[in-house]
């Protein structure tokens, strides 16, 4: 009997555990739902604004004006109000009327007029590297690298450079790598495609235009005038190599390289 007893109060027992946790999700779903349905402040076109305008101009003539939607058809990069911050960057294409206002259109006017976020004293260069030798592909835009340098003495065509490798003949000596560039900003990444002709170089280093079966991509960063004339002359005359670097990487230049 006192076991019948035991069983039945094991199954109430139960039973309020089951019903409790219902409630308790039924009430999770609840708030889910209604934060999904109450009302946000976002952006939206009254009128088609033009790509060059400026946020605080769209703003000033009324081209883009505050509205009320269901906060679970906004994107989360939406924007609300236009800051100080903001009221500068221009729009980097059109938009129609009756669309929202997303934060990635508005860019820097350089941005707008190259196509690449160029930060002020700096240049855009890009160089044609081996896959091998932009860290497999791992390169992106928004990247922090560090440029490493081979050099080397040598005669006269003791030095031929392709994706396939680097070989070094005929009296290549004092071989050794060191870091010329740092903290370098990379704006780019583009697939360069397979192959393509290389010019030889004169003296000791040549390319090999072997390279068909080796795909190779095209890295665009951001340097100022003197770190371009470096990065240029390696590109041509040396074998450059690059490296990710992080916060934590703790790198710093090893050689004084002066074109």
């Amino acid at each position: 009997m006192s076991r019948r007893i035991l069983t039945i109060a094991l199954a109430i027992v139960v039973a309020m555990i089951g019903v409790v946790i219902v409630l308790i999700y039924v009430k999770g779903a609840d708030q889910r739902a209604i934060a999904g349905q109450q009302a946000v402040t976002v952006l939206v076109a009254t009128q088609q604004v033009p790509a060059g305008t400026t946020a605080g101009t769209a703003l000033s003539e009324g081209l883009i004006s505050a509205e009320r939607e269901p906060a679970h058809s906004v994107p989360s990069d939406a924007l609300a109000s236009i800051t100080p911050a903001l009221r500068g960057l221009v729009f980097s294409s059109t938009l129609p009327s009756g669309q929202l206002l997303l934060r990635p259109i508005l860019v820097t006017a350089v941005q707008a007029a190259t196509g690449l976020p160029i930060p002020s004293g700096k240049v855009a260069v890009a160089i044609q590297m081996c896959v091998q030798k932009a860290v497999a592909g791992y390169i992106q835009a928004g990247s922090q690298i560090a440029i490493f340098n081979t050099f080397y003495k040598a005669p006269a065509g003791s030095v031929t450079a392709s994706c396939a490798g680097d070989t070094f003949s005929k009296g290549a000596t004092s071989i050794h790598t060191r870091l010329v560039l740092n903290d370098v900003q990379v704006l780019a990444v583009g697939q360069a495609g397979a192959g393509g002709s290389q010019a030889t170089a004169t003296g000791a280093f040549s390319q090999s235009s072997s390279t068909a079966s080796q795909t190779t991509v095209m890295v665009t960063v951001a340097v100022d005038q003197q770190d371009a004339e470096r990065l240029i002359e390696l590109a041509e005359a040396y074998l450059p190599y690059m490296a990710l670097e992080t916060s934590a990487s703790d790198t710093a230049p090893d050689v004084v390289f002066k074109p």
